[in-house]
């Protein structure tokens, strides 16, 4: 029974990370209603860590040594496993679970702080989108104003690496449109890749960019307010966490044990 146990408590904990990593759905739907464009198959969450994420997380280390990272957690995470599954006799099941871990653990922190870059260049892409906005309204061209904003600092490195990018190859004589998309696919910004792919496709049929410009900031405008509502609802399960972890503990010793224990005082002495 201890190791039926310690299986299904295992299989919870995993089924509780799945959870937590998972995009949320309001997000996916609402970004695909507002883009028009088909939903597209999610990536694999577990993955080899690519030079793209390396890049973006900001840690000073190569491929090689995150592979010596991954097998040093691994054996580490092995013996840690074993050495504690013997006590309660699921050492082969928490070794094996332990050893997953630590294999997996380097991969889980670049991949969440690439993740954590990439939204922090989210952020200033709404105020990126209403300044070209105002400069296409105010009859600007479109090219014009993207590489003056690309030497605008926007807050984010990610971001203003990107655009720089795109505006150097433009100076050069490369396409500005088809520049700026295919850096911003390579580094992830979805919404920049987007907003490129529709600008260039609209001066290929010779329409107007401004409401291409208007609709990409609408899009940027709910997806943030959707980030909003979300990190709002979470709010009270992270409340009542806190209350259980942090008073629950006080309350159980200051009234429950000494109530506890003068019934026990009254029936016994």
């Amino acid at each position: 029974m201890i190791q039926i146990g310690a299986l299904c408590a295992a299989v919870a904990i995993c089924a509780a990370v799945v959870g937590l990593r998972r995009e949320p759905e309001i997000e996916r739907r609402l970004a695909v209603l507002l883009s028009g464009r088909p939903a597209t198959r999610a990536r694999p969450r577990w993955r080899p860590v690519v030079d793209r994420d390396l890049a973006q997380s900001g840690l000073p280390c190569t491929q090689t040594e995150i592979v010596a990272a991954k097998i040093i957690g691994l054996l580490a995470g092995g013996a840690a496993g074993g050495l504690a599954g013997n006590f309660v006799g699921v050492g082969g099941i928490a070794a094996i679970a332990c050893a997953y871990g630590g294999f997996v653990l380097p991969s889980l922190v670049v991949d969440r702080r690439a993740a954590a870059c990439r939204r922090a260049a989210d952020r200033p892409m709404v105020t990126m989108f209403e300044r070209l906005e105002t400069l296409a309204a105010a009859g600007r061209p479109v090219e014009t104003a993207l590489s003056a904003l690309a030497r605008t600092v926007s807050g984010s490195a990610l971001l203003d690496l990107t655009m720089r990018a795109a505006a150097d190859a433009y100076s050069l004589g490369a396409p500005l449109f088809k520049s700026l998309g295919v850096r911003a696919q390579a580094q992830g910004l979805d919404q920049l890749a987007a907003l490129a792919a529709d600008l260039e496709r609209s001066r290929d049929l010779g329409q107007g960019s401004l409401s291409v410009i208007r609709d990409a900031r609408d899009a940027a405008r709910a997806r943030r307010r959707a980030r909003s509502l979300e990190a709002a609802a979470k709010v009270e399960g992270k409340l009542m966490l806190t209350l259980v972890l942090c008073y629950l503990p006080a309350l159980l010793l200051l009234v429950v044990v000494p109530l506890f224990l003068t019934l026990l005082d009254g029936l016994f002495g």
